[in-house]
């Protein structure tokens, strides 16, 4: 890849990045908020892992290609005094899978690296399947349409 291409890849990178780290932070909060059941805690937790996963191959991604990888964001605009219960905080958390799914659907084609991309359609899968199982928690269809937008 040229440097421009690099340099753009990087970019694209740096955004998953943080937005894997907003979703830490949000599972974080869930976690902690005292408002969900012991099965539904254990499955946020097992979430947010999965994301921890993706900053860390995501950050080592960025340092690979030469570049630096930001320092995360200590404050969130998170949405706190509208959790007020359990389904509050599983509609938070699906909102932003469904947000991470469109958002990696995006970059895919973006990529001028092709291996990047198909990083980036794995994580986009694993996005999916959590919005798929966010959405059955909150007794919703986990799979409303054949095709994402």
């Amino acid at each position: 890849a040229s440097g421009g291409e690099t340099e753009a890849d990087l970019r694209i990178l740096r955004t998953a990045l943080a937005a894997e780290r907003e979703a830490i932070a949000a599972y974080q909060l869930g976690a902690d908020s005292g408002l969900l059941t012991a099965d539904v805690r254990k499955l946020a937790i097992g979430f947010q892992s999965h994301h921890k996963e993706h900053a860390d191959a995501l950050a080592a991604t960025v340092r690979k290609l030469g570049g630096t990888v930001p320092a995360g964001k200590a404050d969130h605009a998170f949405p706190t005094d509208r959790l007020r219960s359990q389904t509050d905080v599983l509609q938070f958390a699906a909102s932003l899978e469904k947000g991470a799914v469109s958002a990696y659907l995006g970059t895919v084609p973006l990529f001028a690296d092709r291996q990047l991309a198909q990083v980036a359609a794995s994580i986009l899968g694993d996005e999916a399947m959590h919005w798929a199982v966010l959405r059955q928690a909150l007794g919703q269809d986990p799979v409303p349409a054949a095709f994402m937008a």
